[in-house]
């Protein structure tokens, strides 16, 4: 009932909007009962009482005039159908008032409504009954039925159709037959529903506009409450940062919307022989932005917990190999791709090693503070099979007060206001800089810098920038390592 046509809406769309025009009908039914049968019912009050006046004898109508009205055969034919259309009135409202009764009986009762009124009409015409009847009453009911009745145009059509075959039956059959006058009456008939009908279109036009908006508003505050719970979620797979160890890391996060498709995994490599502890981290940026690439990244946070969770030792070129392996069989037939970074410090070796698969290059920041390329070691993942993949896994020298800076390209490809990009050239420019950076503050000083170089304006991209850095006192071995708290803001983690 009152379907509205097929295209964007949803069907939970259709059926609340179905359901708005059930408990939108029933009310205007009950008006449309109320105050067009009373209206109805109480002109035909002087029409009883003309009728009965000869019988009551209050001498207020003569008899002359009776049969000026109603004519020599019309009386009994007037209370038949006025008894008639008040019973079905009176029905009507019966059904209008029942609770639990399907829509479409609604309906299909409102249109019953102007059809008896039609009939009404044509009865008392056809019956030689001088009276303002046919298709003016029918008219006027219907135009005034259109105003109330959420009705379509395809459901006012409804009763027009049936109401001009009864009327142009009529006039061939009972009314004279197939004269120039009736022939002219019937062809004149059609055009008295366009009002009514134009009426229901602008009407329903404006209500499923109006419906549309309220729904789109609805769902568009739901969906904010929703993204608000999936954010929670998606930072909650992120790692807790570690500092206060041998091996530390900070990062920063901005996602371009509510959820992103940046990722970063951490995972520490258990030292039974009393070596300090190895660190295991992978960063991936998936193709895409919100909520398809927080589903992707959730996908790729099983498969990279359960890697760990075989083999906690395990060096970054497997994982990378892994990796590739999942997102071809898996995600890249829907053309979707993923950048990795693995790295693996271990401080017992003073190494770094790290394979790469077509992510923006790392920087690795030495003590003194120079500054060398970890360049890409591979293909983006997915992009070629798993026999064709090489990781590329490389080793480099990690002593104390060195420090990786790895970023997604959300960074790299920020723009200022005439569109000039960041770079990777500019990312290596503000690590150059002069002066002494607090280890594991250039997450936040580089998220910052990269904000201002935006101009203010809204990211494109999701950002994640993370430092791994190497502490240059020896932890105290009696304590725990110390952890920040993941944070609820935009950039979420210091």
């Amino acid at each position: 009932m009152n379907r509205p046509p097929h295209g964007p809406e949803t069907s939970e769309f259709r059926r609340e909007f179905a359901a708005q025009t059930g408990q939108l009908l029933r009310r205007r039914l009950i008006w449309f009962i109320a105050i067009w049968g009373g209206l109805g019912t109480l002109g035909s009050i002087p029409v009883w009482i003309a009728l009965l006046d000869p019988i009551i004898g209050l001498g207020i109508f003569s008899e002359k005039f009776t049969k000026n009205i109603l004519g020599d055969s019309g009386v009994t034919l007037y209370l038949a159908a006025n008894l008639l259309w008040i019973a079905g009135y009176a029905a009507a409202l019966v059904v209008a008032l029942r609770r639990g009764i399907p829509r479409h009986y609604l309906l299909w009762t409102s249109i019953a409504l102007i059809t008896l009124d039609s009939l009404y009409g044509i009865t008392l015409r056809a019956g030689g009954i001088h009276m303002p009847a046919g298709l003016l009453m029918f008219t006027i009911s219907f135009t005034v039925a259109s105003l109330v009745f959420p009705w379509s145009v395809a459901q006012a059509v409804i009763p027009a159709v049936i109401a001009l075959t009864i009327s142009a039956l009529s006039r061939l059959q009972f009314e004279g037959g197939p004269t120039a006058g009736n022939t002219a009456a019937i062809l004149f008939s059609l055009f008295l529903p366009i009002p009514g009908c134009l009426i229901a279109w602008m009407r329903h036009t404006q209500r499923l506009g109006r419906s549309k908006l309220t729904f789109v508003q609805k769902r568009y505050g739901s969906l904010r409450q929703e993204l608000a719970y999936a954010r929670a979620i998606h930072e909650s797979l992120f790692p807790t940062p570690r500092t206060g160890a041998s091996v530390c890391f900070t990062y920063k996060y901005e996602p371009m919307r509510q959820i992103g498709g940046d990722y970063l995994h951490a995972s520490t490599c258990p030292a039974d022989d009393g070596r300090d502890e190895a660190l295991s981290v992978v960063l991936l940026d998936v193709t895409g932005h919100g909520i398809p690439a927080a589903l992707t990244v959730n996908r790729l946070h099983g498969e990279i917990e359960l890697l760990f969770a075989d083999d906690p030792f395990i060096e970054p070129g497997r994982v990378l190999a892994r990796l590739n392996r999942y997102v071809h069989l898996t995600l890249a037939r829907h053309s979707i791709f993923v950048t990795a970074l693995c790295l693996k410090v271990d401080p017992s070796l003073g190494t770094l090693e790290y394979a790469s698969g077509g992510h923006p290059p790392a920087f690795l920041r030495a003590v003194d503070g120079t500054l060398s390329n970890l360049d890409s070691t591979a293909f983006v993942l997915g992009a070629c099979p798993d026999d064709g993949f090489d990781p590329g896994q490389t080793t480099v020298e990690f002593g104390p007060g060195d420090s990786v800076i790895a970023y997604t390209d959300g960074a790299t490809e920020a723009r200022t206001e005439t569109g000039q990009m960041l770079r990777i050239e500019g990312m290596r420019r503000l690590l150059a800089q002069p002066g002494r950076i607090e280890p594991g503050q250039w997450p936040d000083k580089l998220l910052r810098a990269v904000t201002d170089h935006r101009d203010g304006l809204p990211p494109e991209d999701d950002t994640l920038v993370v430092e791994i850095y190497r502490s240059i006192r020896k932890p105290n071995t009696d304590q725990p390592a110390e952890t920040a708290t993941v944070g609820a803001t935009p950039a979420a983690a210091t």
